[in-house]
């Protein structure tokens, strides 16, 4: 069975990570490719899933997390995910 249902936080998630992780207030994080997708992976993990079937029902999600509160709503939990990982990153 080919999957026909997505998670359009995934798509989401790590293009915030990254603007956010290059801007000013981030520069001290580390930005390596395993810290980087712990914090992709913890917000993913903090916020509901929003699955979808079609591109149409994907345009909704879209339009919806591009509003101001949605996307502070993102924005808090890649905060505390970003502070969790700098605490304790999964490297040397």
């Amino acid at each position: 069975m080919a999957k026909e249902y997505f998670n359009v936080l995934e798509e989401i998630i790590p293009t915030l990570v990254t603007v956010m992780l290059n801007s000013p207030d981030y520069q001290t994080v580390c930005r390596c490719q395993k810290c980087t997708v712990d914090i992709i992976a913890l917000t993913l993990n903090s916020v509901p899933p929003r699955y979808v079937t079609s591109n149409e029902k994907r345009e909704i999600i879209f339009r919806l997390y591009n509003q101001n509160f949605m996307r502070t709503t993102l924005n808090k939990h890649i905060i505390s995910a970003i502070h969790v990982v700098r605490k304790n990153p999964n490297h040397d």
